[in-house]
C-alpha cells in the first residue's frame, strides 16, 4: 500500500519546512507542494551550501526523486524558469524528475503590480511579500485568472493578454509601459512547457502503483485564509486539508500528518502575536536564530513557545507528530517559557485560540517557566543523552498540545536532528 503524508507548517510560518521535507523525502518517491507561490522560501543546507527555494518543492535535490507542484500552486514563470536554471548547475532536471500541474495558476506582472499598489496604499496593510500572490488568488476565484495550460500556449496566453487589454484599461497601461517585464514573462513560457502536464493524474496513477508520496505545504497553520488569523493571512489554504484539494485525493489515503514548529515562536508581516518579546530575550532569539525571512530577508518578530495557538493547529491539522525545530537556539537561556492561556481584560481567561485577530491582539499571554539547560546540544546526540531540563521542556509541550513529538533540530544540516518517537 502506498504510503501519503503531509507535512505543513504549524505556526506564522518560517518553521524551517525546507529542512525536513529534504530529510524526509529521502524514503518517498514523489514530493509535492500544494499551496502557495514564490512568497515562500524555503531553505536547505546541501553539502554545507545554503540555497534558498521559492517554489520548487524541497525534495528537488534528491537522486531519483519526483517533484511536483500541484494545481493549490500559483507559479510566477519568470522566476521559476530562473530558479530551474540555478539549480540545474547541480542536479539534472527534466519532464522526468518535475512535474508541473497544468490546472496550477500563474502569477501575472500585473498580478504583482497590483499587489504592491494595495498595500502601499492600504491605511492597514496586510505585510504581504507584494509577490502578486494574493491578486492571482483573486483572479482563480473570480474564474477570470491565467492557468498554465493556457499561459504555455502562445495563441491562448496572447488572446488571454488582449481579453484582459479589452476589459482594464490599467491594464492596458501596465502592458504598454512594461514591455520589458511582459517580454520576460512571455519569453518564460518556452522553458516552462516541458515540464507541465495533468500531474495530479500521474500522482494518484503513481500512488495506485505503490509509490509514496510527501505533500508538502508553504506558510504556516496561523497564516491559513480560513484558520488563521484574518485578515493577516497568506491568500491560500495552509493546513492539512488544503492538500487534499490541491491533489484531488480522498482523506483516506493520508498515512501520517506532520507538523513543523519552532521551539520558540516568530512571526514575519503585521498582525497580533501574543508572545511576541520587546526585549533582550527576543533580540537574543532572533541574533541566535537568524531570524531573518528567506523571500524577502525581513527581520521576524521572535516570543516565547505559544502552546495555545500550537494546540490549535494540532487540532485543525490532526497532527500525527510535531517536529521541533531549532532546540539548539534555547541553549544558555537560564528560564523558558510557555504560554498555556491568554489573560483577557474583559473576557478573562481563554483556553482557546481566538477567531477574531482584534480580541488576539488584546490578550495577554499566561506563561508557565521551566528551567532552561547550560551548553550546547550535540548536533548528533541521542534525545536520552540530553539534559534532563530540555527533555522536560520538550515533555511538557507534548502535554500541552496533546501530540507527540517525533524529530527535533538541532541545527540547520541534513544530520542536525533527534529522534524521540
Amino acid at each position: 500500500m502506498s504510503e501519503v503524508d503531509i507535512l505543513i507548517g504549524a505556526q506564522w510560518g518560517d518553521e524551517g519546512k525546507g529542512k525536513w521535507v529534504d530529510i524526509l523525502s529521502e524514503h518517498k518517491d514523489i514530493v509535492a507542494r500544494f499551496q502557495g507561490g514564490n512568497n515562500a522560501g524555503h531553505t536547505l543546507y546541501i553539502d554545507g551550501k545554503k540555497v534558498v527555494l521559492h517554489q520548487l518543492p524541497s525534495g528537488i535535490f534528491r537522486d531519483g526523486k519526483i517533484s511536483a507542484l500541484l494545481s493549490g500552486v500559483v507559479i510566477n514563470p519568470t522566476q521559476l524558469a530562473s530558479e530551474i536554471a540555478f539549480v540545474s548547475k547541480d542536479i539534472k532536471i527534466n519532464h522526468e524528475n518535475l512535474w508541473i500541474s497544468d490546472k496550477s495558476h500563474v502569477v501575472t506582472p500585473f498580478n504583482i503590480y497590483d499587489d504592491e499598489v494595495s498595500e502601499n496604499l492600504s491605511q492597514s496593510p496586510i505585510g504581504t511579500t507584494k509577490r502578486g500572490i494574493g491578486p492571482t488568488y483573486r483572479d482563480k476565484v473570480n474564474r477570470s485568472g491565467l492557468r498554465m495550460h493556457s499561459y504555455i500556449d502562445d495563441h491562448l496566453r496572447h488572446e488571454w493578454v488582449q481579453s484582459q487589454i479589452q476589459s482594464c484599461e490599467e491594464f492596458e497601461k501596465h502592458y504598454k509601459e512594461h514591455q520589458d517585464i511582459w517580454n520576460e514573462f512571455h519569453a518564460a513560457a518556452a522553458a516552462i512547457k516541458p515540464f507541465v502536464m495533468n500531474a495530479e493524474s500521474r500522482i494518484r496513477q503513481a500512488l495506485k502503483a505503490n509509490k509514496s508520496l510527501l505533500l508538502e505545504g508553504a506558510q504556516g497553520t496561523l497564516l491559513d485564509v480560513s484558520h488563521g488569523t484574518y485578515p493577516y493571512v497568506t491568500s491560500s489554504t495552509t493546513v492539512s486539508s488544503g492538500a487534499l484539494t490541491s491533489l484531488g485525493i480522498s482523506p483516506k489515503k493520508i498515512t501520517n500528518i506532520l507538523g513543523v514548529a519552532k521551539a520558540y515562536t516568530t512571526r514575519v508581516g503585521e498582525g497580533p502575536f501574543p508572545t511576541e518579546l520587546h526585549n533582550d530575550h527576543g533580540r537574543l532569539l532572533a541574533e541566535k536564530g537568524h531570524e531573518f525571512g528567506a523571500t524577502t530577508n525581513r527581520p521576524r518578530r521572535c516570543g516565547w513557545f505559544d502552546a495555545v495557538a500550537m494546540k490549535y493547529a494540532c487540532e485543525i491539522n490532526g497532527l500525527d507528530y510535531i517536529l521541533l525545530n531549532k532546540i539548539d537556539i534555547l541553549d544558555g537561556f537560564e528560564t523558558l517559557k510557555i504560554a498555556t492561556s491568554y489573560k483577557h481584560p474583559t473576557l478573562g481567561q481563554i483556553d482557546e485560540f481566538p477567531s477574531d485577530h482584534k480580541i488576539l491582539k488584546e490578550c495577554e499571554p499566561v506563561y508557565e517557566t521551566l528551567e532552561g539547560w547550560e551548553g550546547q546540544i550535540p548536533d548528533e546526540a541521542d534525545y536520552d543523552s540530553l539534559p534532563k531540563e530540555l527533555k522536560a521542556y520538550c515533555n511538557r509541550i507534548e502535554q500541552l498540545c496533546e501530540t507527540k513529538i517525533n524529530l527535533i533540530g538541532t541545527g540547520p544540516y541534513r544530520d542536525n536532528y533527534i529522534q524521540k518517537h
